[in-house]
């Protein structure tokens, strides 16, 4: 079963998962839409692999009047999300690929969250120089996301902590999220830090980082 049906098997439990699934879901989200730095209020976003819309709800809150597209191959995933912003008219859909769908316009953030690390490093790189090059100058590349920890010994043992720490789900539930990440291909926080560097990203922060979560913030 490929990637995108397993989400899309999940689509309806998915954000109730969530919690129980991030320890530190309410950091991991909030300080990476904290740490955008553009000035206005209504400012043009894409969300790459937005699923059902946790990090743009989390957006809007910041930015109310922002413009948001979301883009996620799993389409159970984006109606959960079209019923989560129902009756927004500045949200938008599309269903596609974003490594491969081309956009016509240019933007002033650029959003993922729990989405990239599906990627293999040589596709990362890839869509990193692709979206950095669609932002407006100064404009914020962030990514929530998990990473890969150099040493094989350390990464098991994180993921043992975060075992321990696990919220209010079903064992069969929690068995299900363990084979999805069967499907995890994530790299290092330093390649990433490279792969922004050499797309011409000025700026380069690691505002939080939590075991294996850590968010990356650019700027243009």
């Amino acid at each position: 079963m490929s990637v995108v049906n397993e989400f899309n098997q999940k689509a309806g439990e998915y954000d109730d998962e969530r919690r129980a699934l991030i320890p530190c879901f309410d950091d991991f989200y909030g300080i990476a839409i904290d740490c955008i730095d553009f000035e206005g209020d209504n400012p043009k976003v894409l969300d790459l692999g937005a699923g059902t819309g946790i990090l743009s709800q989390f957006l809007l809150n910041k930015y109310p009047n922002a413009e948001i597209t979301l883009i996620d191959l799993a389409d159970k995933m984006l109606n959960e999300a079209k019923k989560r912003f129902e009756g927004n008219d500045n949200v938008y859909f599309v269903c596609d690929d974003y490594l491969n769908h081309e956009f016509d316009t240019k933007f002033d953030i650029v959003i993922s969250s729990l989405s990239i690390h599906h990627l293999t490093g040589d596709d990362k790189k890839l869509l990193i120089e692709k979206y950095v090059d669609l932002l407006n100058d100064g404009g914020n590349f962030v990514n929530a996301d998990q990473v890969l920890n150099p040493f094989p010994e350390v990464e098991e043992y994180f993921k043992v902590k975060l075992d321990e720490h696990k919220g209010d789900i079903s064992d069969e539930a929690y068995e299900e999220a363990k084979l999805r990440r069967t499907y995890d291909k994530p790299s290092s926080v330093d390649f990433q830090v490279d792969c922004l560097k050499n797309a011409g990203c000025q700026y380069i922060g690691i505002p939080y980082k939590y075991y294996m979560f850590a968010v990356f913030w650019a700027k243009k």
